[in-house]
């Protein structure tokens, strides 16, 4: 044994399990692959475990120390029950009434003769006879006539034109010289139309003819309407008229 183990370990060359002398370019070849070979089974396992799926997390365990709220229970409405539906009975044949059969009748199916009803007798009014009271007529309303109308008053004469001589004062004009116009020497004479009603009262005034001065004509007309005439009168009948008039203002008076 001892002579085998020595020329076993004689013999020259590398020992089982030793690795070949590699060149360093193969070295890192070899170094390479086994590294790419370890990346990959890095990845494979990474990928094995995440497709495994991840156990879930239970959810805390809340302990509450506050006492539940207890609803009272309400009681729960239960519909009253139906009415029970009474029964309809079939309805009763209704029987045939019984045959009256006459004593006399000779065979039991003959039926007896209604009897005889009374004839109504008329009776006789003994009485005198009333004669009817005679209609008393009713009274009438008057009838009623319509007042006659008045008699329509003529119309009034348009006004007539009289000459002066013809007029005839009650209260004659009352004449006024402005204190301006007598200041200034304002002078000069007024020629008036006044149209006198049936009363003898001047209406209406007019300026036929100016003095010159709007003073002594306003006052001119002043004086004749407060001025009083007689009526006109035509035939009895008094009438309004248009009369001619004339106030002279001057300083000298």
């Amino acid at each position: 044994m001892a002579e085998a183990l020595d020329t076993t370990s004689r013999h020259p060359g590398p020992a089982w399990g030793a690795a070949p002398d590699l060149s360093s370019t193969q070295r890192w070849a070899l170094g390479g692959v086994v590294l790419v070979a370890h990346v990959i089974g890095a990845v494979q396992i990474l990928k094995a475990r995440s497709a495994e799926p991840l156990p879930s997390e239970a959810p805390p365990l809340m302990v509450s120390m506050i006492a539940p709220e207890i609803n009272p229970v309400r009681p729960t409405s239960v519909a009253p029950p139906a009415p029970p539906v009474p029964e309809v009975a079939p309805p009763r044949p209704v029987a045939p009434q019984p045959v009256v059969l006459s004593s006399k009748a000779p065979t039991a199916n003959s039926m007896a003769a209604p009897p005889e009803v009374p004839k109504p007798v008329a009776k006789v009014d003994t009485a005198a006879p009333t004669t009817p009271a005679p209609a008393v007529p009713a009274p009438t309303a008057p009838v009623a006539t319509a007042p006659e109308a008045p008699p329509v008053p003529p119309a009034p004469l348009p006004p007539k034109q009289i000459t002066a001589s013809a007029v005839r004062y009650v209260v004659p004009p009352q004449q006024v010289y402005p204190e301006t116009s007598r200041r200034l020497g304002e002078s000069g004479k007024v020629g008036l139309r006044v149209l006198v009603d049936e009363h003898g009262r001047a209406v209406e005034v007019q300026v036929t003819q100016s003095s010159g001065y709007s003073r002594l004509d306003q006052s001119a007309v002043a004086a004749m309407k407060a001025a009083r005439f007689a009526p006109y009168l035509e035939n009895g009948v008094p009438r309004s008229v248009w009369a001619p008039a004339t106030i002279t203002y001057d300083l000298q008076d």
